[in-house]
């Protein structure tokens, strides 16, 4: 009989530490949702602009397509099929996204001045560089 008790007694205390288990599980499971969808309203894009070249006539040769997420700190840059992580600011008039490898994230800057130009810089030779490729971008 003393055994039994015991045993019940111990099935009781197991029980309550699963149920405080599962609780736990349970608010953790809830932050981590709440923080990721906080993250993925954060990144929802609030400007979408398209560039092309200049010589295109039309508007369905898009060479490159950049993005502001809501936080206007980050963005993209989707160029000949992939997409970069970008951060973004505005440096006085100017908009402009540096991006590039894991390794080296701001290798590359895509500056949009107020009147829709885009200017392409790479820094794989120089600190300092004169744009490399000029384009007509508008807000999509």
């Amino acid at each position: 009989m003393w055994q039994a008790q015991t045993g019940a007694r111990s099935l009781v205390q197991i029980m309550e530490e699963l149920m405080k288990a599962i609780i736990t599980v349970s608010l953790v499971m809830a932050l981590l949702v709440s923080t990721t969808a906080t993250a993925m309203a954060q990144a929802r894009p609030v400007e979408v602009w398209e560039c092309r070249d200049l010589s295109a006539t039309n508007w369905r040769s898009i060479l490159v397509r950049a993005t502001v997420d809501s936080g206007r700190e980050t963005g993209s840059i989707f160029v000949a099929g992939v997409s970069y992580y970008a951060t973004f600011h505005v440096a006085g008039f100017n908009r402009r996204w540096d991006f590039g490898p894991k390794t080296d994230p701001a290798l590359y800057a895509f500056v949009i001045k107020p009147d829709g130009t885009g200017a392409y810089y790479s820094f794989e030779t120089a600190k300092e560089t004169k744009p490399s490729m000029f384009m007509e971008c508008r807000q999509g």
